[in-house]
């Protein structure tokens, strides 16, 4: 056995994952040896088939543009999306203040929401409070469990997600299903009056804008269910 023969048996084998991460932390070495990986990423020449590493670079940063670019437009489509979000916003805002009757203005905010935003389904709890007395019975809360929910999530300030435990620990079987997902907002700016459920598909939930939406509208529901309490 010659001398190089012992060199290579005592030569570590690279992991092509090693070799990948070493070319990424060391940039340069490309670089500087341009020469060297245009011969390893040519081909069979007779054939008139040469890729040279300029040319993968080049494709490399065709799709790196291409990534850009799909990012961008996301970015405007969110943006557009906004901006009609806000819209929506601001023309409920202008409506809501003008109900003097509680009922219809309970019955204005489920068709508004119905209509803009069918991609939700809402649902009201409230408290029994002193000024509440018109309204329909079936949003006054008087199980225990759903009072505490109440509470514990106007002490959040931010719409909560529903799991498991929060189903089993407030008995709340009947608000949820297998197929959609069940955030709670809190109604109340200086206290407690209840929450919202909402329910929106699973594959939503991940967006912040759905929260930011659900916030939005729950501080403008609050705002203005909070007037017909008598404090």
């Amino acid at each position: 056995m010659t001398l190089r023969d012992k060199n290579n048996n005592n030569l570590k084998k690279l992991t092509e994952s090693e070799v990948l991460n070493f070319l990424a932390e060391n940039p340069n070495v490309i670089s500087n040896n341009i020469d060297l990986f245009n011969k390893i990423f040519s081909l069979n020449r007779n054939n008139g088939n040469v890729i040279s590493f300029e040319d993968i670079r080049i494709k490399s940063l065709i799709k790196e543009n291409l990534k850009i670019k799909k990012k961008l437009k996301e970015i405007v489509d969110s943006a557009k999306n906004n901006k009609k979000i806000q819209e929506k916003l601001s023309k409920f805002s202008n409506e809501v203040i003008s109900f003097r009757k509680i009922n219809p203005l309970v019955s204005y905010i489920e068709n508004f929401i119905d209509n803009e935003f069918p991609s939700i389904t809402i649902q009201f709890s409230l408290i029994k409070l002193n000024g509440f007395s018109e309204l329909n019975k079936k949003y006054l809360s008087t199980n225990n469990d759903l009072l505490n929910l109440i509470n514990n999530t106007f002490l959040e300030k931010k719409p909560i997600l529903i799991t498991k435990d929060s189903i089993k620990k407030y008995s709340l079987e009947k608000y949820t299903n297998k197929t959609d997902s069940l955030v709670l907002c809190p109604l109340g700016i200086e206290y407690p009056i209840g929450v919202i459920f909402v329910r929106y598909k699973s594959e939503m939930m991940g967006l912040d804008l759905q929260f930011d939406l659900l916030t939005s509208l729950t501080e403008t529901i609050s705002y203005t269910l909070e007037q017909f309490i008598q404090k």
